[in-house]
Protein backbone atom coordinates (compact mmCIF):
# COMPACT_ATOMS: atom_id res chain seq x y z
CA UNK A 1 0.00 0.00 0.00
CA UNK A 2 1.38 3.39 -0.96
CA UNK A 3 1.91 5.97 1.77
CA UNK A 4 1.90 8.86 -0.71
CA UNK A 5 -0.43 11.69 0.27
CA UNK A 6 -1.72 14.81 -1.43
CA UNK A 7 0.25 16.89 1.05
CA UNK A 8 3.81 16.20 2.12
CA UNK A 9 4.22 14.75 5.57
CA UNK A 10 6.59 16.56 7.89
CA UNK A 11 10.26 15.60 7.70
CA UNK A 12 12.04 16.31 10.98
CA UNK A 13 15.78 16.68 11.33
CA UNK A 14 16.05 13.92 13.94
CA UNK A 15 15.16 10.27 13.46
CA UNK A 16 12.20 10.29 15.82
CA UNK A 17 8.66 10.48 14.48
CA UNK A 18 7.13 13.24 16.62
CA UNK A 19 3.84 12.06 18.12
CA UNK A 20 4.09 14.07 21.33
CA UNK A 21 2.85 17.59 20.51
CA UNK A 22 -0.38 17.05 18.52
CA UNK A 23 1.09 18.70 15.44
CA UNK A 24 -0.51 18.30 12.02
CA UNK A 25 1.47 15.47 10.35
CA UNK A 26 0.65 16.94 6.93
CA UNK A 27 2.43 20.20 7.73
CA UNK A 28 0.78 23.52 6.96
CA UNK A 29 -1.24 24.80 4.07
CA UNK A 30 0.87 25.32 0.92
CA UNK A 31 -0.92 28.66 0.65
CA UNK A 32 0.57 29.65 4.00
CA UNK A 33 4.08 28.83 2.81
CA UNK A 34 3.53 30.77 -0.41
CA UNK A 35 2.20 33.77 1.51
CA UNK A 36 5.27 33.78 3.75
CA UNK A 37 7.64 33.75 0.78
CA UNK A 38 5.68 36.45 -1.03
CA UNK A 39 5.77 38.68 2.05
CA UNK A 40 9.28 37.95 3.27
CA UNK A 41 10.26 41.57 2.68
CA UNK A 42 7.84 42.61 5.42
CA UNK A 43 10.15 41.33 8.17
CA UNK A 44 11.77 44.77 8.39
CA UNK A 45 8.55 46.51 9.45
CA UNK A 46 6.40 46.29 12.56
CA UNK A 47 3.16 44.29 12.38
CA UNK A 48 -0.29 45.84 12.54
CA UNK A 49 -0.77 46.29 16.27
CA UNK A 50 -4.56 45.89 15.93
CA UNK A 51 -4.46 42.95 13.48
CA UNK A 52 -7.43 44.46 11.65
CA UNK A 53 -7.41 42.29 8.52
CA UNK A 54 -7.04 38.97 10.33
CA UNK A 55 -9.56 39.93 13.02
CA UNK A 56 -12.11 40.90 10.37
CA UNK A 57 -11.69 37.58 8.58
CA UNK A 58 -12.08 35.70 11.86
CA UNK A 59 -15.13 37.78 12.74
CA UNK A 60 -16.70 36.98 9.38
CA UNK A 61 -15.94 33.29 9.84
CA UNK A 62 -17.58 33.24 13.30
CA UNK A 63 -20.39 35.61 12.26
CA UNK A 64 -19.53 38.13 14.95
CA UNK A 65 -18.27 41.71 15.02
CA UNK A 66 -14.56 42.51 14.76
CA UNK A 67 -14.75 43.94 18.30
CA UNK A 68 -15.56 40.42 19.50
CA UNK A 69 -12.16 39.11 18.35
CA UNK A 70 -8.76 39.21 20.04
CA UNK A 71 -5.63 37.73 18.47
CA UNK A 72 -2.63 36.56 20.45
CA UNK A 73 0.77 34.92 20.03
CA UNK A 74 -0.84 31.53 20.47
CA UNK A 75 -3.93 31.03 22.60
CA UNK A 76 -1.55 30.53 25.54
CA UNK A 77 -0.73 34.24 25.44
CA UNK A 78 -4.44 35.05 25.74
CA UNK A 79 -4.75 32.64 28.67
CA UNK A 80 -1.80 34.38 30.33
CA UNK A 81 -3.32 37.82 29.81
CA UNK A 82 -6.64 36.69 31.25
CA UNK A 83 -5.04 35.26 34.40
CA UNK A 84 -3.06 38.41 35.13
CA UNK A 85 -5.98 40.70 34.21
CA UNK A 86 -9.02 39.15 35.84
CA UNK A 87 -7.80 37.39 39.00
CA UNK A 88 -6.93 39.32 42.18
CA UNK A 89 -4.94 37.95 45.10
CA UNK A 90 -7.96 36.82 47.11
CA UNK A 91 -9.62 35.18 44.09
CA UNK A 92 -9.02 31.93 42.23
CA UNK A 93 -9.50 29.87 39.08
CA UNK A 94 -10.92 26.36 38.61
CA UNK A 95 -9.41 23.77 36.26
CA UNK A 96 -9.98 20.06 35.61
CA UNK A 97 -7.44 17.68 37.13
CA UNK A 98 -6.21 16.21 33.85
CA UNK A 99 -6.11 19.03 31.33
CA UNK A 100 -3.92 21.47 29.39
CA UNK A 101 -0.82 22.23 31.45
CA UNK A 102 -0.73 25.97 30.67
CA UNK A 103 -3.68 26.74 32.98
CA UNK A 104 -1.86 25.50 36.06
CA UNK A 105 1.62 26.65 35.01
CA UNK A 106 0.52 30.22 34.30
CA UNK A 107 -1.51 30.38 37.51
CA UNK A 108 1.60 29.38 39.45
CA UNK A 109 3.74 31.95 37.63
CA UNK A 110 1.36 34.75 38.62
CA UNK A 111 0.76 33.43 42.13
CA UNK A 112 -2.92 32.77 41.43
CA UNK A 113 -4.71 30.21 43.57
CA UNK A 114 -6.42 27.39 41.67
CA UNK A 115 -8.88 24.67 42.55
CA UNK A 116 -8.61 21.26 40.89
CA UNK A 117 -11.77 19.41 39.83
CA UNK A 118 -11.65 15.61 39.73
CA UNK A 119 -12.35 13.89 36.42
CA UNK A 120 -15.28 11.53 35.85
CA UNK A 121 -13.99 8.53 33.90
CA UNK A 122 -11.39 10.79 32.23
CA UNK A 123 -14.11 13.29 31.29
CA UNK A 124 -14.46 16.89 32.42
CA UNK A 125 -17.51 16.79 34.70
CA UNK A 126 -19.13 20.23 34.76
CA UNK A 127 -21.26 19.34 37.78
CA UNK A 128 -18.10 18.69 39.79
CA UNK A 129 -16.57 21.95 38.57
CA UNK A 130 -19.69 23.96 39.46
CA UNK A 131 -19.44 22.77 43.09
CA UNK A 132 -15.95 24.30 43.29
CA UNK A 133 -17.13 27.68 42.03
CA UNK A 134 -18.19 30.53 44.29
CA UNK A 135 -18.22 34.34 44.29
CA UNK A 136 -14.39 34.35 44.38
CA UNK A 137 -14.06 32.22 41.24
CA UNK A 138 -12.93 34.54 38.45
CA UNK A 139 -11.99 32.08 35.69
CA UNK A 140 -12.92 28.51 34.80
CA UNK A 141 -10.77 26.85 32.13
CA UNK A 142 -12.45 24.12 30.09
CA UNK A 143 -10.60 22.49 27.19
CA UNK A 144 -13.13 20.93 24.82
CA UNK A 145 -12.10 18.50 23.39
CA UNK A 146 -10.05 18.04 26.51
CA UNK A 147 -6.30 17.91 26.08
CA UNK A 148 -4.98 15.27 26.79
CA UNK A 149 -7.93 12.84 27.07
CA UNK A 150 -9.75 13.74 23.83
CA UNK A 151 -13.11 13.57 25.62
CA UNK A 152 -15.83 16.22 25.32
CA UNK A 153 -18.79 17.67 27.17
CA UNK A 154 -21.97 18.44 25.26
CA UNK A 155 -23.98 21.54 24.37
CA UNK A 156 -26.72 21.11 26.99
CA UNK A 157 -24.12 20.37 29.68
CA UNK A 158 -22.28 23.59 28.93
CA UNK A 159 -25.48 25.65 28.84
CA UNK A 160 -26.66 24.29 32.19
CA UNK A 161 -23.23 24.90 33.71
CA UNK A 162 -23.09 28.55 32.63
CA UNK A 163 -26.58 29.17 33.95
CA UNK A 164 -25.68 27.63 37.31
CA UNK A 165 -22.50 29.56 38.17
CA UNK A 166 -21.99 33.19 39.15
CA UNK A 167 -22.37 35.46 36.06
CA UNK A 168 -19.23 37.31 37.18
CA UNK A 169 -17.17 34.16 36.64
CA UNK A 170 -15.63 34.05 33.17
CA UNK A 171 -15.92 30.65 31.50
CA UNK A 172 -13.04 29.99 29.10
CA UNK A 173 -13.83 27.34 26.47
CA UNK A 174 -10.53 26.28 24.92
CA UNK A 175 -11.39 24.81 21.51
CA UNK A 176 -7.91 24.37 20.07
CA UNK A 177 -8.99 21.09 18.44
CA UNK A 178 -12.52 22.03 17.41
CA UNK A 179 -12.02 21.30 13.71
CA UNK A 180 -11.41 17.61 14.44
CA UNK A 181 -14.83 17.11 16.07
CA UNK A 182 -17.17 14.53 14.56
CA UNK A 183 -19.72 14.34 17.42
CA UNK A 184 -22.85 16.34 16.59
CA UNK A 185 -23.59 16.96 20.29
CA UNK A 186 -20.47 19.11 20.62
CA UNK A 187 -21.38 22.59 21.94
CA UNK A 188 -22.10 25.42 19.56
CA UNK A 189 -20.20 27.70 21.90
CA UNK A 190 -20.24 30.75 19.64
CA UNK A 191 -24.03 30.61 19.52
CA UNK A 192 -24.04 30.90 23.32
CA UNK A 193 -22.02 34.12 23.32
CA UNK A 194 -25.01 36.41 22.76
CA UNK A 195 -26.84 35.06 25.79
CA UNK A 196 -23.86 34.63 28.11
CA UNK A 197 -21.48 37.63 28.22
CA UNK A 198 -19.17 35.81 30.67
CA UNK A 199 -18.08 33.30 28.03
CA UNK A 200 -14.93 33.38 25.90
CA UNK A 201 -14.03 30.84 23.21
CA UNK A 202 -10.37 30.26 22.37
CA UNK A 203 -9.17 28.78 19.09
CA UNK A 204 -5.80 28.09 17.54
CA UNK A 205 -3.86 28.05 14.30
CA UNK A 206 -1.40 25.54 15.79
CA UNK A 207 -3.33 22.32 15.18
CA UNK A 208 -5.47 21.84 12.06
CA UNK A 209 -3.80 24.80 10.33
CA UNK A 210 -0.29 23.49 11.09
CA UNK A 211 1.14 26.85 12.21
CA UNK A 212 2.38 25.75 15.64
CA UNK A 213 5.84 27.19 15.01
CA UNK A 214 4.46 30.65 14.21
CA UNK A 215 2.45 30.99 17.46
CA UNK A 216 -0.93 32.50 16.67
CA UNK A 217 -4.36 32.00 18.23
CA UNK A 218 -7.51 33.97 18.91
CA UNK A 219 -10.44 34.47 21.24
CA UNK A 220 -14.12 35.24 20.61
CA UNK A 221 -16.09 36.98 23.33
CA UNK A 222 -18.29 39.87 24.40
CA UNK A 223 -16.68 43.23 23.65
CA UNK A 224 -16.27 44.03 27.35
CA UNK A 225 -14.01 41.01 27.86
CA UNK A 226 -12.13 41.62 24.61
CA UNK A 227 -11.44 45.25 25.54
CA UNK A 228 -10.00 44.26 28.93
CA UNK A 229 -7.73 41.68 27.32
CA UNK A 230 -6.62 44.15 24.64
CA UNK A 231 -5.78 46.75 27.28
CA UNK A 232 -3.40 44.33 28.99
CA UNK A 233 -2.05 42.47 25.95
CA UNK A 234 1.63 43.04 25.13
CA UNK A 235 1.78 44.89 21.79
CA UNK A 236 3.65 43.65 18.69
CA UNK A 237 3.82 40.02 19.87
CA UNK A 238 2.16 38.64 16.71
CA UNK A 239 4.72 38.69 13.94
CA UNK A 240 4.03 39.73 10.35
CA UNK A 241 4.67 36.31 8.81
CA UNK A 242 2.41 34.57 11.30
CA UNK A 243 -0.37 36.94 10.29
CA UNK A 244 -0.01 36.45 6.54
CA UNK A 245 0.23 32.67 7.01
CA UNK A 246 -2.91 32.64 9.15
CA UNK A 247 -4.84 34.71 6.59
CA UNK A 248 -3.78 32.39 3.78
CA UNK A 249 -4.62 29.28 5.82
CA UNK A 250 -8.16 30.44 6.50
CA UNK A 251 -8.84 30.36 2.77
CA UNK A 252 -7.40 26.91 2.11
CA UNK A 253 -10.48 24.73 2.47
CA UNK A 254 -8.87 21.88 0.54
CA UNK A 255 -6.05 21.52 3.07
CA UNK A 256 -8.41 21.77 6.06
CA UNK A 257 -10.79 19.20 4.57
CA UNK A 258 -7.91 16.89 3.77
CA UNK A 259 -6.48 17.15 7.28
CA UNK A 260 -9.87 16.51 8.91
CA UNK A 261 -10.67 13.53 6.69
CA UNK A 262 -7.31 11.85 7.16
CA UNK A 263 -7.16 12.53 10.88
CA UNK A 264 -10.55 10.81 11.29
CA UNK A 265 -9.46 7.86 9.16
CA UNK A 266 -6.15 7.43 10.97
CA UNK A 267 -7.69 8.04 14.40
CA UNK A 268 -10.20 5.24 13.78
CA UNK A 269 -7.44 2.95 12.53
CA UNK A 270 -5.11 3.59 15.47
CA UNK A 271 -7.89 3.37 18.05
CA UNK A 272 -9.12 0.03 16.70
CA UNK A 273 -5.58 -1.31 16.44
CA UNK A 274 -4.70 -0.38 20.02
CA UNK A 275 -7.99 -1.78 21.35
CA UNK A 276 -7.38 -5.05 19.51
CA UNK A 277 -3.98 -5.27 21.19
CA UNK A 278 -5.67 -5.00 24.58
CA UNK A 279 -4.74 -1.42 25.50
CA UNK A 280 -6.93 0.88 27.57
CA UNK A 281 -7.50 3.67 25.06
CA UNK A 282 -10.15 6.39 25.22
CA UNK A 283 -12.39 7.27 22.26
CA UNK A 284 -11.19 10.66 21.04
CA UNK A 285 -12.69 13.67 19.31
CA UNK A 286 -9.29 15.17 18.62
CA UNK A 287 -5.98 14.42 16.88
CA UNK A 288 -4.53 12.30 19.67
CA UNK A 289 -5.35 9.21 21.73
CA UNK A 290 -5.03 8.69 25.48
CA UNK A 291 -3.69 5.39 26.80
CA UNK A 292 -4.01 4.71 30.51
CA UNK A 293 -2.28 1.95 32.46
CA UNK A 294 -2.61 0.35 35.89
CA UNK A 295 0.95 1.18 36.92
CA UNK A 296 3.61 3.71 36.02
CA UNK A 297 5.97 0.82 35.19
CA UNK A 298 3.57 -0.55 32.55
CA UNK A 299 3.36 2.91 31.02
CA UNK A 300 7.13 3.33 30.97
CA UNK A 301 7.67 -0.05 29.28
CA UNK A 302 5.37 0.93 26.40
CA UNK A 303 6.88 4.42 26.16
CA UNK A 304 10.39 2.96 25.91
CA UNK A 305 9.26 0.36 23.39
CA UNK A 306 7.90 3.10 21.15
CA UNK A 307 10.99 5.29 21.61
CA UNK A 308 13.23 2.37 20.61
CA UNK A 309 11.18 2.11 17.41
CA UNK A 310 11.68 5.81 16.70
CA UNK A 311 8.23 6.91 17.90
CA UNK A 312 8.10 9.78 20.39
CA UNK A 313 4.93 9.99 22.51
CA UNK A 314 4.10 12.08 25.58
CA UNK A 315 4.13 11.04 29.21
CA UNK A 316 1.27 12.60 31.14
CA UNK A 317 2.81 13.65 34.46
CA UNK A 318 2.64 17.39 33.60
CA UNK A 319 -1.05 16.94 32.77
CA UNK A 320 -1.86 15.25 36.07
CA UNK A 321 -1.60 11.50 35.36
CA UNK A 322 1.61 9.52 35.86
CA UNK A 323 0.11 6.30 34.47
CA UNK A 324 -0.80 7.45 30.98
CA UNK A 325 0.52 8.26 27.51
CA UNK A 326 -0.82 10.58 24.85
CA UNK A 327 -0.16 9.60 21.25
CA UNK A 328 -0.69 12.18 18.52
CA UNK A 329 -2.38 10.87 15.38
CA UNK A 330 0.32 10.62 12.75
CA UNK A 331 0.10 9.81 9.06
CA UNK A 332 -0.58 6.31 7.77
CA UNK A 333 3.06 5.26 7.98
CA UNK A 334 3.47 6.39 11.59
CA UNK A 335 0.29 4.74 12.79
CA UNK A 336 1.08 1.46 11.09
CA UNK A 337 4.50 1.58 12.71
CA UNK A 338 2.89 2.02 16.15
CA UNK A 339 0.70 -1.04 15.72
CA UNK A 340 3.58 -3.11 14.35
CA UNK A 341 5.82 -2.06 17.22
CA UNK A 342 3.29 -2.86 19.93
CA UNK A 343 2.30 -6.17 18.34
CA UNK A 344 5.59 -7.71 19.43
Amino acid sequence: MSNKTKYDTVNYTDKLIRLAQNENPYGASPKAATAILENINLISIYPDIKQLKLRQLLADKANVNIDNIVVGAGSVSIIETMIKTFVSKDEHIVIPKISFTAYKVLAEIYGVHFRIAEMNNYRTDLSIISKLCDEKTKLVFLANPNNPTGTIFHHDELKQFIEKINPNTIVVIDEAYVEYISDSSFPNSIALLNKYPNLIVLRSFSKIYGLAGLRIGYGIAHQTIINKIENQRTPFTINVLATVAAIASLNDNDFITYSIKNNKKQRDYLYAGLKNLGFNVLPSQSNFLYLYFYTKLERDVIYDQLIDAGLQTRKMEPFGDEKALRISIGDENANQKIITCLSH
